[in-house]
Order: structure tokens, then sequence, then C-alpha cells
């Protein structure tokens, strides 16, 4: 068959096999018909110079090429001979033309060859080693006194010689999970000459459930192997093996076992936590359990079994579900009404809905770890909070800093749920952050000394969450029934002046109602206590009074104590009280010094002592109450000689300050 093609300067397979449907008379007339090598061939004739239009003109060199056959195989390689005419239409002798291909499927034997005087250069063609397909043969020549070659073109197919897959066959042809078997597939007509190529394929390998090793395979034999995997197929498996540029296709089936159910684990259960409804967090947990076979590898497609080790506290999203790819299975818990600690019981059925058993006998079960179902809304009476220093060293220095620890549990006396958000407000100074969250129902922030600073040293802090009034549960049903007792909360305040009543002159209302006679489970909970911290000074010198913290006038002078042991009475005590500088906050009872100050006494008497007690100062806000002891060294023997008394109280900044306090006679 032989396609003509004159002033091709660039063709690709499309164009040839475009031609060669026209040469056959498919989309055209018969071009006609000229003949070489006793084969007869349509030939086009078009000229070696184009018009813009794309015209020929018929007065130009030409070059056909034509093949024997166009199939090629190691058993018969393919003649190509390329005719070419000088521009008057004779025979070109001596001329060279250059032969190439164009996908590698098959080599040109001898590329460049002159034509004799007939005008035909002729090559042979043979397939590469395992390559089968389509392909283009290029002829080219240059037209004396021509700088621009004229090419033609030949599509052909390279085909295995007489090969075919004669049988397919496993070994061995059923296995367990997880074991191997071989693959076999009988070859016809391959030969190292003639090489093929054979691949294998399966459903579960396609599925990712098996592993066929190799996938393909080259052939000089009479025959091609491969190991199959099992990788979970737990199926009867079709296996095909093909070959390469053919139609040929060999399937076998394999059985692969079931794997066989060894070990149920719990995985997660997300979250561990949960609430009943309404409370606010969520009333809802997804438990996973992982199904896996003697080797370790899961178990897809069986069957689960769920339950509740306590009945009817919560609500199970299905009673069995199968294991998915991953040998999971998951099924949901929905909180009831009861707050209880709650276990998922997992069982592992067999086909016929039967319990599946180890050796042993036992069921091939597990429990998860403990669910948490709780109130999970904070209640105002189980609300705490606690500081670091509620009297740092504040009032003339920024930054200093308290650690707040906010508590809170729900009305069972469990933690409130991961993320209950806490708020502050202060009526001075900084609470950094403003708002914590909670895990394990404990939150933190700090109070930071700054500006705004009342002028009686005192700041008020309110902490404040969303939450439920406390109730008296009578009937022990685990909800308010309309009649219990419960603490209507109110409005939430401020208490800027500390008198415990929300004054609106003085700004102190935040939000909320007034109380209304109606239990709310969905309000502000607070603590309940008044929060206050002081801001202690330790720039000017604390004040000090004798006894009590009240009654008396507090001073910086002496206090002109006297102490008198004697034999009988060796031992005599004093009490003093020590605030700070603040006199500000004296209707409120005086400030605290800062925390963390030091009180030490010091005498000249000689045959007695004197020691302070309560140092050094706790965290607290009350001015603190100081006990002097003074004691002779030997109760039998008298004073030796009377001496001054002194009180050093120093700061924890550094600043010292002393007093007078009187004398031991």
């Amino acid at each position: 068959m032989t396609t003509t093609i004159t002033a091709l300067r660039a063709s690709a397979l499309a164009l040839a096999a475009a031609a060669l449907l026209a040469g056959c008379g498919g989309g055209g007339s018969d071009a006609g018909c000229t003949s070489f090598s006793g084969s007869c061939t349509t030939s086009e004739s078009t000229s070696g110079s184009s018009t813009s239009s794309g015209s020929t003109t018929a007065t130009a060199a030409s070059i056909v090429v034509a093949m024997t056959s166009d199939t090629v195989s190691a058993s018969t390689p393919g003649t190509v001979t390329a005719q070419v005419k000088n521009a008057n239409g004779s025979a070109a002798a001596d001329v060279l033309v250059t032969f190439s291909v164009s996908n590698g499927a098959a080599t040109v034997d001898v590329a460049r060859v002159k034509t004799d005087a007939n005008g035909q250069a002729t090559t042979t063609l043979k397939p590469v080693a395992g390559q089968v397909g389509a392909d283009i043969v290029t002829a080219s020549f240059t037209p004396a006194g021509e700088t621009t070659a004229l090419t033609a073109q030949k599509v052909f197919t390279v085909s295995a010689t007489n090969v075919s897959l004669t049988s397919a066959a496993v070994s061995p042809e059923s296995i367990s999970s997880y074991g191997a078997s071989v693959v076999t597939v009988n070859v016809s007509g391959a030969s190292s000459a003639s090489p093929v190529t054979v691949n294998f394929s399966s459903t579960c390998a396609t599925a990712g459930k098996a592993v066929l090793s190799p996938t393909s395979i080259t052939v000089t034999g009479t025959s091609a192997s491969t190991t199959y995997q099992d990788k979970g197929c737990a199926a009867t498996d079709r296996i095909s093996a093909s070959l390469s540029g053919t139609s040929q296709q060999k399937q076998v089936d394999l059985v692969v076992a079931a794997p066989i159910a060894q070990s149920l684990e719990f995985v997660s259960a997300s979250p561990d936590k949960i609430c009943l409804a309404g409370s606010g967090c969520a009333i809802s947990s997804q438990v996973s359990f992982k199904l896996k076979d003697p080797s370790g590898g899961v178990i897809a497609n069986r069957m689960v079994a769920f339950s509740l080790d306590i009945p009817n506290v919560a609500i199970l999203g299905a009673t069995s579900l199968p294991t998915d790819a991953n040998g999971i299975v998951t099924v949901s818990v929905t909180a009831k009404s009861t707050p209880t600690p709650v276990r998922v019981r997992a069982k592992v059925l067999n086909a016929d809905g039967s319990d599946a058993v180890l050796p042993t006998g036992s069921p091939l079960m597990t429990l998860s770890n403990v669910l948490a179902i709780n109130a999970g809304l904070p209640t105002n009476n189980a609300f705490s909070f606690a500081a670091a220093a509620f009297n740092p060293d504040a009032w003339s220095r920024d930054g200093t800093e308290s650690e707040i620890r906010v508590q809170l549990n729900d009305r069972f006396g469990n933690p409130v749920s991961d993320g209950t958000a806490v708020s502050f407000v202060a009526e001075g100074a900084s609470i950094i952050p403003a708002k914590c969250t909670t895990v394990n129902g404990v939150c933190t922030t700090k109070f930071v000394s700054s500006n705004y600073r009342p002028p009686n040293g005192r700041v008020t802090v309110l902490a404040y969450a969303q939450g439920e009034e406390s109730f008296v549960d009578t009937n022990g049903d685990q909800l308010y029934t309309p009649g219990e007792t419960f603490e209507d909360l109110g409005q939430l305040y401020i208490d800027k002046d500390e008198n415990d009543l929300m004054d609106t002159a003085n700004g102190e209302y935040l939000a909320g109602l007034t109380a209304n006679g109606t239990w709310d489970g969905n309000t502000y909970v607070r603590f309940k206590e008044r929060i206050v911290f002081v801001l202690s000074d330790s720039r000017d010198a604390p004040r000090l009074q004798v006894d009590s913290c009240s009654g008396s006038t507090p001073t910086t002078n002496s206090l002109g104590l006297s102490f008198q042991p004697t034999t009988s009475v060796c031992r005599v005590t004093r009490d003093i009280c020590v605030r700070d500088s603040n006199s500000e906050a004296d209707a409120l009872g005086g400030n605290r010094i800062p925390i963390g100050a030091t009180l030490a006494v010091t005498t000249k008497a000689k045959g007695a002592s004197i020691r302070i007690d309560n140092s050094p100062i706790p965290s607290g806000t009350a001015p603190t109450g100081h006990r002097l002891i003074v004691e002779l060294d030997d109760c039998t023997k008298a004073l030796e000689a009377r001496g001054a008394i002194d009180l050093t109280i120093k700061m924890p900044n550094g600043q010292s300050y002393t007093y007078d306090l009187g004398s031991i006679n």
C-alpha cells in the first residue's frame, strides 16, 4: 500500500493517517494507482511548492513511501520502499533517502539508502524487543538544487508473532487472610527475538486490598508469574492477565478467606465528657473501637454490637454497626437526664448474628473508657475564687501581678465542661486577660496593678459565668421541680462601696434582671463572697495601734508599751495591730501591708527576750494582729537590766521602717 506525499515539510501521525485514508478511497475519490515492486498503491502527486491558499502545482519532485505489509513482527520484518521522482516525472536515480521511525517501536536496518535506476530506495524495519503498537516510518530526500527536504510517511503496527495466552492458574487456589499465592499465565509464541509484555490486575488489588508483585512482566519464554499478597480482600478475587498490544486476556479466581477476629480495642471517646440536654455543652460523644486479626491487621465489614454497662442512662446511636475499611466502628452516645459515668460495651458478631468467641470460648468483646455525663453548667454554690495575693505591693507600683484561680463545678460536684468562659470586671487596676476558659473546671488569669487606683486602695473584682441558679433537689430527679428551694441571684453588679447592695448611682450595675422569684437554668452565676484586692503601700510607713485593730487611733509614733516579767510571772504578752499608710481605707477597717513583709523585734534588756508572731505577712486585705511575747531567760532569776524594744518592718521591695514599742522593765 502506497501513500504519496510531496513537499511535506513537517508531518504528524494524524496527517499520515488522513493521507492513507484518502489514498484508499476513504473520504474522497481515488487519486490513481502507481505500480512498483509488485504492489499496487494509490498515489497523490503534490508539488514541491505551495501557494498561500494551500494549492500545489504538478511540476515538482516527489517521494512516495510504501510497505509490503502494514504489520511488522519479529518473524516478519517490514520492508519499506521509497519511490523518488524528478520534477518531470522520471525516476530519480542515485538520490540519498533517509529513513526514520517516530516512536521507537521498531528500528531501521539501514537508515540512509541511495535510489536505484528505478528511483527506489529500500530498507527493513525490525521490532524493538517488548514493544508493540502503532508507529510511523518517514522517508525523506532533498531534490537537486533545493535546500528543503521532501518527506513521506507511512503508519505501521508492530505486533507479537503468533503470541497468545493459553491458560492462567493460581497456586494455592485458596489462601488464609493476609496469605500469598502465585499467579501463573502460560504464553505461546514469545521468544527472545519476539518478547511480549504480560500485565496482571485484580479486583482487590485495584481496591487496595491486595498487592500483585510485579504487575508487569516481559516474557521471552512460555510463562509469566507474579505473587499475590492479601491485604484484607476477604472475598473471591478475580485476577486478570492481559497481553500488551492485544485484546487477549485470561482470568482466574482466588479464594481469600476472611480474617479471624482476635482482638477488639477501644480507640477513643470524643469528647470524653458530655452534658445533660440543655446544659450548653456537647450532649453526644463518638465512641470508637478497632477490630484486629492475629497478625495485627485490621478487619473490615464485621458487625459489632453495642450496649451500655449502666442501662437507660444514655441513648446509643445504633445497636450494631459494621467496621470500616480501617477496622474502625464508631457509635454515638447521647446523654439523658442522669449524670453518671458510663461505659460502652462492644461485642463482635458472626455472620449469623451470634456472638463471636475466642479459642478460650469467651466472647470477643471489650469496654470503652469511662464516659462522664455531667450537668455541665456551673452553679453559683460551686464557684470558687482564689488569688496568690490579695494585698500586692501595688499602690505606687505598676505591673505587680497576682495570679487568680477560678474553679467551677456543676450541681453534682463535677468540673464544668472544658471551654466554659469566666469573665472578670474590676473596679480598678487590670485583669489580664479579662476572660479565661476552663480546663478540668479551672481557669486562671492575673490581677495586675495599674491605674485606676481608688482613693482607699481597695479594688472590688467580680468573676461571673453563664450557669444555673443553685437549688435543692428534694425529689432526687436530677432536675429542678417547681416548689423546690433555689437561690434567686438577681442582678450582676460590682460592689464598689462594699455595702452588699447594688447602688446604681455609683455605676455598680453590670447585667441581668432583678430577682424574679423563678428558678433560672441559664443566668449569670458568680462567686458568692465579695472579692477585694488592696493596693498595699510600701512607700510610706505602716501604722500601728495597741491591742485590737479597732478602738484606737493608729500611729507611727512610740506605743509606750511596758513589759514587766517577774519570777512569778515569767512570760508576759501584748497585742498590736499593723495596717498600711492609707487612712482612706480606715472606714472599711484599713488595709493590710504588702504580702511578704517581715516583722522583727529586738531589745537591749538583759535577762529577757522578746519575739513577735505572724511574720511574714500573709495574703489578705485586713490589718494584721501580732502578739509580742516577752519572757525571762531564766524564770528563777529576775531581769538583770531594763531595755528598749524596737520593731522593724521590712517591705518586700526593700523599704525598712523601725518603731519604738516601749521597754522591758
